[in-house]
């Protein structure tokens, strides 16, 4: 009876110390784990001084807009020209009443902003400043008509313009930029151009090329890409380069123009955050076509 109970004690022991460990290896594993927070995903290098990321407004119906900012000045909602909802805030250093357009199912679809006449440079200013190189820059060019005087703008698959209406009225504006697919490329579900560079040399000889991202989220209230496709136009057409399976989708992807291939032209690298890791994926243009040279959760050095 004796060795009984002190057989019962040691099975007892053991079974508490392998539940104490098996706790404590859980816990470690996932103290090391980013946490599934919006603040954990890095959207940009860049810090913007706005009120939200246009992107992410797109990815919003007007409820949560609302749970986000708290009760704006609205429209009638009648039709599409009054469905909106204003807020006073920041924008590229000044105030304004940014203007937030929803339309089917109230979703969020496009940002205007009245540019008064005094704060024009410095708001074109900031918006290069915080934007980068713009792919179109007549805003300020005098000896142009005025309905040809426009900047633009592609970053996150958003178009920031800044430009005259018919009015004379100088109007800021950001709406999603979609891709028209004038070739016909399998590009899934309503692709956005998510970065554009145009004028690029060095990627294919004697050439100058524009470069574009491009990605398709299926649902609209989702910041995340299924698919990333890249797409190189030059005057003798367009070139479809394809992700491979282990690197394709995530948030925020970007590209930068560098060397990984130790090669005379310029390879293009694509940079994507999937929460919990990045992936890198280069192209290199050889014999008429985009080739992936690289692929990894590493970031390649430079040649």
């Amino acid at each position: 009876m004796l060795e009984e109970k002190k057989f019962r004690r040691l099975i007892l022991v053991i079974t508490l110390i392998v539940i104490v460990s098996v706790v404590g290896i859980y816990a470690l594993y996932y103290s090391k784990q980013p946490d599934l927070k919006a603040d954990n995903v890095k959207t940009t290098d860049v810090a913007l001084d706005m009120p939200i990321l246009p992107f992410d407004a797109f990815s919003m119906l007007k409820e949560d807009l609302i749970i986000k900012f708290g009760e704006g000045e609205e429209g009638n909602g009648q039709d599409y020209d009054n469905q909106y909802v204003d807020y006073n805030q920041k924008w590229f250093g000044k105030m304004f009443k940014a203007r937030y357009y929803y339309g089917l199912y109230t979703r969020i679809y496009q940002i205007n902003l009245k540019v008064e006449k005094n704060d024009i440079q410095s708001v074109y200013d900031e918006m290069k400043k915080q934007l980068g190189t713009p792919v179109q820059d007549t805003l300020l060019n005098k000896e142009k008509s005025l309905d040809e005087r426009k900047t633009y703008w592609v970053k996150d698959s958003v178009r920031y313009s800044i430009f005259y209406e018919d009015s004379g009225q100088c109007m800021a504006k950001m709406w999603l930029e979609y891709y028209s697919n004038p070739d016909g490329h399998n590009l899934g579900e309503r692709p956005t151009i998510i970065q554009r560079q145009d004028g690029v040399e060095g990627i294919i000889d004697g050439e100058k090329v524009s470069i574009l991202l491009v990605g398709d989220k299926p649902k609209y209230t989702s910041r995340y890409y299924k698919n990333l496709y890249l797409i190189v136009g030059s005057k003798s057409g367009s070139y479809l380069g394809r992700m491979p399976k282990d690197g394709d989708g995530g948030f925020y992807p970007k590209f930068t123009l560098t060397n990984i291939a130790n090669s005379k032209n310029k390879n293009i690298l694509i940079e994507t955050d999937n929460e919990y890791t990045k992936w890198y994926i280069g192209f290199e243009f050889k014999n008429n076509q985009l080739n992936v040279i690289y692929s990894s959760e590493k970031e390649p050095s430079e040649q």
